[in-house]
């Protein structure tokens, strides 16, 4: 399930997401999709892997925040980690840094519980 921009790796029972470019309008779509196909297949546990993400925008944010919340409604979590300055103000200012679990990097992720 890896597309040229985001790669999918498991990792014990967590989905590791590695997203290779600014998630943005023009690419929200093929996070949703594979988003869809985890959840079909009953994986709750996804952590998204930040690092060479240099921006998003509020079509991200609100992919996100749909991913959080159906994965919490299913017993599952969304985690985030290695968000640059410019997405973690992004969080900061719209305030969803307090909702998503965000760490500083994918070991801390994988150990951190909500």
């Amino acid at each position: 399930m890896t597309s040229s921009k985001i790669h999918t790796t498991m990792v014990g029972f967590n989905t590791v997401l590695t997203i290779k470019e600014a998630l943005t309008y023009k690419t929200r779509d093929e996070l949703e999709k594979i988003f869809n196909q985890l959840t079909k297949e009953s994986r709750n546990r996804i952590v998204i892997d930040f690092r060479a993400v240099p921006f998003l925008d509020s079509e991200a944010l609100e992919l996100l925040l749909t991913m959080h919340e159906s994965l919490v409604s299913s017993g599952g979590i969304l985690k985030l980690f290695g968000l640059n300055g410019t997405c973690r103000d992004i969080l900061i200012t719209t305030r969803l840094v307090t909702l998503f679990h965000v760490y500083g990097d994918m070991p801390e992720a994988l150990r951190g519980e909500a």
